[in-house]
């Protein structure tokens, strides 16, 4: 039986848990700390999976040189991801507060929070791009420090942040919307205050990834002055039937 666990290979680790939409497969990631893998390396983690009684592999976002192993062993592209960038500098300071319209507002998330935040997740992505419980602790895990903000609209939550910090870079780890309050200037005031916390603890730049077929969440990033950047991430997915 497959659990959330951390793999070892020689020198690699892979980070191994269930994928939350099929049965029978894992989620394979690599932490950001590390070289590319070679092909044997992902080969002996996938005996280890396999071991475990799952029979496909979805992979986390990579990086092209992270993903060639992969490829090379007959993973497929399963879905792409533009990196955007938002650089702080004497032209392009952090933009300033925006509350959501209509008596919105920004608060500190709490732990009793994450079940809402991970309900608003459920409405506003696709099944393949939701996030489970282990996939909120791990994206509020992933730096060293990181703020989890909540919208609120006359008291009920319709949209959450998770923003962190490493060194002098922030990264917007996961924006949601309740689809029945999009448009309204939430996610604009949820990404506006990733920014400027962000730039408050000395941060150069703030990263944030999205799907090439998210058309919204791409403008909006636009209009608060993020720039694409020239390498894509990858999604793969493998599977032995």
């Amino acid at each position: 039986m497959l659990t959330r666990e951390t793999i070892t290979v020689g020198h690699r680790r892979f980070r191994v848990s269930p994928w939350h939409a099929a049965d029978g497969v894992a989620l394979l990631s690599l932490p950001v700390d590390q070289s590319a893998p070679t092909a044997d390396e992902v080969s002996r983690a996938l005996e280890v999976v396999r071991s475990r009684g799952c029979s496909a592999v979805m992979t986390s976002a990579l990086n092209e040189a992270d993903a060639a192993a992969f490829v090379a062993l007959g993973f497929v592209e399963d879905d792409r991801l533009h990196v955007l960038e938002h650089r702080f500098g004497p032209d392009t300071p952090p933009p300033g507060r925006n509350p959501a319209p209509g008596g919105a507002r920004l608060r500190r998330g709490r732990r009793s929070d994450r079940t809402t935040a991970l309900e608003l997740d459920r409405r506003a992505f696709p099944e393949m791009w939701r996030l489970d419980a282990g996939g909120l602790a791990d994206a509020m895990a992933a730096t060293p420090s990181a703020r989890f903000r909540i919208a609120e609209a006359g008291g009920v939550p319709v949209g959450y942040s998770v923003t962190g910090r490493g060194g002098t870079t922030g990264f917007l780890q996961r924006l949601a919307t309740d689809p029945d309050h999009r448009r309204m200037g939430i996610g604009s005031g949820l990404v506006r205050d990733s920014l400027g916390w962000c730039a408050r603890r000395g941060c150069e730049r703030v990263l944030v990834n999205t799907q090439v077929t998210n058309t919204a969440a791409l403008a909006l990033y636009d209009t608060l002055g993020f720039t694409r950047l020239p390498d894509d991430l990858v999604v793969l997915s493998w599977s032995d039937t």
